[in-house]
Order: C-alpha cells, then sequence, then structure tokens
C-alpha cells in the first residue's frame, strides 16, 4: 500500500515569518489554499492508495476530509515541541500510523507549502521509487531543504525536516543501506516560507486554490476592504 503524507501546521501558527505582510486570516487563508493544491496533485496522480494529513488543528484536518484526505489527528503526546522538532515529531507519529496501522509499504512525504506542485511532479517521485529493494527518492527545496521524501519501506528513515534536511536524509538513507535518488523537479522546488516567496507568488504557475487566494488578496488591496 502506498501512501501520501502531508503534515500541517494549526493554523494560528501558520506561516509566522509572513506576520508583517499578512494577518492571521490571510496566513490562515493561504496555509489551506496551498494544502489544498498539494492534495489535489497528490489525488489527480493516481499513484496512492491514500493521501493522508497529519495535524493538531482541526480546522485543517476538516478541510482536508471535504478534500478526500484522510485525517490524522495528532495527539497530545506529540504536540509538547514547537518549532521544527513539532514538525518532525507530527511526521513521524504520522509516518508510524500509516505504516503500522494502516499498511503502508511506501509513503511519500510533501509538504503543505509548495503551490507549484502538480500531479506529474508527484508521479515522477513516485516512479523513481519503483522496484522491490529498499529505496528513499528525496526532492531537494531551493535552499537544500526537503520538497518530497519517498520511501521504501515506509520506516526505512526517520524525519530530519529542517536545515539542509536534503543532505540530512540523503545521510540517513545512507546509513541505512539503502538506495538514494535524488531529483530535481522546478515544481517542487519551490515553497513559500519567506516574504520574497510571497512576493514571487503572483508570477508564478500555483494551482487553481492558491491562485484564487492571490487573487482574492489582490481584489482586497484595490478595495481597501482589508
Amino acid at each position: 500500500m502506498r501512501a501520501a503524507l502531508i503534515p500541517m501546521k494549526a493554523l494560528p501558527e501558520a506561516k509566522m515569518r509572513l506576520a508583517d505582510l499578512l494577518d492571521g486570516t490571510e496566513r490562515a487563508e493561504l496555509a489551506l489554499a496551498m494544502l489544498t493544491d498539494v492534495i489535489s496533485a497528490c489525488r489527480e496522480s493516481g499513484r496512492f492508495d491514500v493521501v493522508a494529513v497529519v495535524s493538531a488543528d482541526s480546522e485543517a484536518l476538516s478541510h482536508a476530509r471535504e478534500l478526500g484526505a484522510s485525517p490524522i489527528a495528532e495527539p497530545p503526546a506529540v504536540r509538547t515541541a514547537s518549532g521544527l522538532q513539532a514538525l518532525n515529531d507530527g511526521l513521524s507519529f504520522g509516518q508510524r500510523y500509516l505504516t503500522r496501522h494502516g499498511g503502508a509499504d511506501e509513503l511519500v512525504i510533501l509538504p503543505a507549502d509548495i503551490p507549484l506542485a502538480r500531479a506529474d511532479d508527484v508521479r515522477a517521485v513516485v516512479d523513481a521509487l519503483a522496484g522491490d529493494a529498499p529505496r528513499a527518492v528525496i526532492v531537494p527545496s531551493q535552499d537544500n531543504g526537503t520538497n518530497a521524501l519517498a520511501l521504501r519501506p515506509a520506516e526505512a528513515v526517520g524525519m530530519r525536516f529542517g536545515r539542509d534536511s536534503a543532505d540530512a536524509h540523503r545521510r540517513a538513507a545512507r546509513d541505512a543501506g539503502i538506495d538514494v535518488v535524488v531529483l530535481d523537479i522546478d515544481g517542487l522546488r519551490f515553497d513559500v516560507d519567506a516574504p520574497e516567496d510571497l512576493d514571487a507568488l503572483p508570477g508564478l504557475p500555483v494551482g487553481a486554490a492558491t491562485r484564487g487566494w492571490i487573487d482574492a488578496r489582490a481584489r482586497s488591496r484595490a478595495t481597501g476592504t482589508r
């Protein structure tokens, strides 16, 4: 069984690096729009038995369910950390849950903030995982983070998301003695973290939900309603 796993922050904490440019409602709406586009890319790829979202946020999980994704609620014990540790703890919980309760033997982890992702990009990651031998497929972000991590078996390596995580995941896979494939996929390199990423969004081929958010924000700015 092959599963996709998408981590999602609690909405009040989403995209805090953009707090000088967006208010809390705008940041939450952007986060949900990008999540929508990532879920859509996974579902449209036709490569997964399950597309799951792991989060401590009930609104994000409800949104995921409405889009046909399986919600995985982080238990209170997983919510004690903050920052990158919280991200890795939540992903580790989702990884264990899908493997031990869902029967996943292949797992593809994608961030929720990669609005250029398309079904063909997701298919390329899954297709690089093809075969029977243990393998890790890594797609680095533009700053050497990890914007896709595909694993067979699903618990082949632990979660090391954070600064230079592409290198960290590569080392972990090699230390575990499994084959590593590194892909450069334009649609998966870009994520939205910093103000310059937000500035670039309008000129990029983002997904439909993110484009809707961009257009709505432009209208509200033009009319002064927000």
